[in-house]
């Protein structure tokens, strides 16, 4: 018991290394009870760690057009979750390493002890504190069971998103697609309507340049008939006089004549 009292340090060194590592366990299983309890109602839940569960699956659902295996998105969304920078698994394994340093120190002591030349009443201590702190290691890992909780948090996982967010989301799916499809049906009508009422609108105007085109023949005729009747009395008086006389009158009628014809077009043409 001597060599038990003299080595203080080694024996502070156990024991909080022993309730360390005992911790880690316990905060282990108290943080997967919390996501068990929480992902009993999943569509209410307030926790951080399943909300970002939904939503990266409703990313991976729209990105991906569903997501074929559910167990393995689970899985590895697990495998990603942390407690102070640790995953699960990770906090798991550091509780061990911890309870393995406590023996270690634990055994150190009992060392010492021998190459002081104590007893084996006198180091017996550190190998009775060793085999109570594996024992309370071990039956604290039974009683958390983290690989049991983490089987049972990924079985009601996988439950809910495969039967009920999975369900949901293929309807919004349909739903939005129906949507669209009235909105581009209704866009298609439109644009159909409105190639209409342009090919009217160049029908009307094709209409309106022919009407014009007509009503300038006929105004065109008009004015050629007038010139012929009095080119007509013309001619004759024309036939009466002298060729000298005809041929300074055949100039003098051309200018007129002209003149006439550029009053008439720009009446017209006004």
């Amino acid at each position: 018991m001597t060599s038990f009292v003299e080595n203080k340090e080694l024996v502070a060194m156990t024991i909080i290394l022993l309730l360390l590592s005992i911790l880690c366990k316990f905060i282990t299983g108290i943080f997967l009870n919390t996501l068990i309890r929480e992902a009993e109602n999943m569509s209410s839940t307030e926790n951080k760690v399943l909300k970002q569960c939904k939503i990266k699956f409703r990313n991976c659902y729209k990105l991906n057009d569903g997501v074929p295996n559910i167990p393995v998105f689970v899985d590895k969304f697990l495998n990603r979750i942390q407690i102070w920078k640790f995953s699960m698994d990770g906090l798991s394994h550091f509780a061990g390493q911890l309870m393995m340093l406590s023996v270690f120190f634990a055994g150190a002591g009992a060392c010492k002890g021998i190459i002081d030349g104590k007893t084996l009443g006198e180091i017996l201590p550190f190998y009775l504190m060793s085999f109570l702190g594996l024992y309370l290691y071990f039956s604290v890992s039974g009683l958390v069971d983290v690989h049991g909780k983490k089987a049972a948090l990924k079985t009601s996982l996988t439950d809910y998103l495969e039967n009920h967010m999975a369900a949901r989301l293929s309807l919004l799916d349909e739903s939005e697609w129906l949507a669209g499809a009235e909105v581009r049906s209704v866009s298609a009508g439109g644009a159909i309507l409105r190639e209409m009422e342009s090919i009217g609108e160049e029908q009307d105007k094709i209409q309106a340049e022919a009407e014009q085109t007509t009503v300038k023949q006929s105004a065109g005729k008009l004015i050629a008939a007038e010139l012929k009747e009095k080119i007509r009395p013309e001619r004759v008086e024309t036939m009466e006089k002298s060729p000298a006389e005809t041929q300074m009158e055949e100039q003098i009628f051309t200018k007129n004549q002209e003149k006439e014809l550029e009053e008439l077009l720009k009446e017209f043409f006004a």
